[in-house]
This record gives structure tokens, C-alpha cells and sequence, in this order.
């Protein structure tokens, strides 16, 4: 790409001549009826010049030389490839810096999931609850702001101590100038107690995002004498934790909800339940 080069160009840019005429579109001659729409020196000037400050914005010098005309191509590749661009997985409670040239951030979070119940003989535990989750796309940033970023813990694993499980941590994405994006963790069935442990566990809730959903409720015990309740999942996360007869299951990442202990076959064996997934924050630009 490179300006005219000929006797008859001028070193400078000249001025537009006053416009006069309809705006629109070329039109071809009608013999007899109308003439051809002439192309203007200053209709040319202003195409090439468009395609110059392409060319200038890239810092791509023009070359006369070439045989391969790719030059506002590889300039428009280039500028695209200059826009900051990135993803960052967040599994810790931390702090996340805007990152140079971006003012717009697409956020999601997680909250952990709650523990699943212990058995008792008779009565399998319920399962836990997934936490909730939220998705944000945030506008009007400062680069190089710091915005602190809360990952909820699973909770507890009840036991046969006896212990009633945890809840599952709040998750959030907190700046100033935006609406705190969070997610509640999964929450322990407050009917539900280590004598009578086959109630499941009530789920979280997003907040503060575009899109704000509940993660799924812990099952019940399944009332078979041996089975515990399933595992709420996490949305968006691996899905349900599968109940059985023994120790309850770990809940599946990011926010899911553990299984419920089983008695096993006997459903007279008393088990742990198992501790909630941890909660997640990803966030793109």
C-alpha cells in the first residue's frame, strides 16, 4: 500500500472542493439520459488517506515495493492482536488487578457447596447443597485497579462424633464503582439435625450478577435403609455427586454439594458424610 506516485500529485493533501450534488451511490451512463457519476480526486484522496491511518495506527510503514497488496490486512490483523486479551482462573481468596488497557471484564462466581449429613443407624444422611452463581460483564473499569475476590470454602463433612455438616463460604468479586458480584455457598437445612440426619441441604443463590442462578438442593436420604441423599450440584459445575451405602462423597468443583452417608447394607452402620466443593471465580477479558 502506498499514496499516488505520479508527475501530476500534489506533495500535500489539497483541500475538498465545496460539495454540491446528491450523497449516495455511483451510477453508470444512461446514453442519451444522464451522465456517468464522476469519480472526484477528492473521493480517491479521502479512500486513500482512510487507509493510511489504518496502515499508521499499526506502525505499519507503507511500501511501494511489494507484489503481495496484504498491508492493510496485516494491519487490521495486528491491531486486533494488540487488544488485551486474557483469562484468569481465581481458586484462592486474593485480590485481581485490571490488567493494562482493559476497562470491561466479563466475571463469573461460585459459592462452595455445603457437607452432607452422617448416618445413623436406620437413617442415611441427606446431601449436601450446591452454592449459587453469578455472571457479570462489568463496564467502565480503571486499568490497574485492585478488586478483591472472596472464594468460598466447601463446607464441613458432618460426622458421627455426632457433627452437623458446614455450609458452604460466600464467594464475590468486589470493586468500587460496580454492584458487588457474589454467590452464596450452600446452606445446612436448619430441620435437619444429627439425630435425624436425612433432610438435604438447601442451595445458594447468585447475586449482583446479569445472570444469578441456585445451585441444586441436597437430596434426601433415600428412606431405603442404606442410601444417602445425593449431592446438590454447582450450575455450570460437574453436576450431581451419586449417593451409596457407605461414607459419604466429596463434593464435585467448582460450588458442588457432598453425598450423604449411607448405613451401609446392613442400614445399621453408622458413616461420615463428606465436605462440599470449594467455590471458583473466573474472570475474562
Amino acid at each position: 500500500m502506498q499514496r499516488i506516485t505520479d508527475p501530476t500529485a500534489a506533495t500535500s493533501l489539497p483541500a475538498p472542493p465545496a460539495l454540491t450534488g446528491n450523497t449516495g451511490f455511483f451510477v453508470p451512463a444512461v446514453p442519451g439520459i444522464s451522465a456517468a457519476t464522476r469519480l472526484r480526486y477528492w473521493f480517491v484522496n479521502m479512500i486513500q488517506e482512510e487507509i493510511m491511518s489504518v496502515l499508521a495506527a499499526a506502525s505499519i510503514t507503507a511500501d511501494t515495493t511489494a507484489t503481495v497488496f496484504n498491508q492493510l490486512l496485516l494491519s487490521i490483523q495486528a491491531l486486533i492482536g494488540a487488544i488485551p486479551h486474557g483469562v484468569q482462573t481465581i481458586s484462592a481468596t486474593g485480590t485481581f488487578t485490571v490488567p493494562a488497557g482493559v476497562t470491561t471484564l466479563d466475571v463469573e462466581v461460585w459459592g462452595g457447596g455445603s457437607g452432607s449429613w452422617a448416618s445413623v443407624s436406620g437413617s442415611p444422611g441427606g446431601g449436601g447443597s450446591g452454592g449459587g452463581y453469578a455472571r457479570k460483564r462489568l463496564a467502565g473499569l480503571t486499568p490497574g485497579a485492585t478488586i478483591t475476590v472472596t472464594i468460598g470454602a466447601g463446607g464441613t463433612a458432618g460426622t458421627t462424633t455426632p457433627a452437623a455438616p458446614g455450609a458452604g463460604g460466600a464467594s464475590s468479586f468486589a470493586g468500587s464503582g460496580f454492584t458487588t458480584v457474589g454467590a452464596a455457598g450452600g446452606a445446612v437445612n436448619a430441620l435437619g439435625t444429627t439425630s435425624v440426619p436425612g433432610l438435604g441441604n438447601i442451595a445458594g443463590v447468585g447475586s449482583g450478577g446479569d445472570l444469578n442462578l441456585y445451585g441444586g438442593d441436597g437430596g434426601p436420604g433415600t428412606g431405603n435403609g442404606n442410601g444417602g441423599g445425593w449431592g446438590g450440584e454447582g450450575p455450570l459445575s460437574g453436576g450431581l455427586v451419586n449417593a451409596g451405602s457407605s461414607v459419604g462423597n466429596p463434593g464435585r468443583a467448582p460450588g458442588g454439594g457432598a453425598s450423604g452417608a449411607g448405613t451401609t447394607v446392613t442400614g445399621t452402620t453408622p458413616q461420615n458424610g463428606a465436605a462440599g466443593a470449594a467455590g471458583l471465580c473466573i474472570v475474562r477479558w
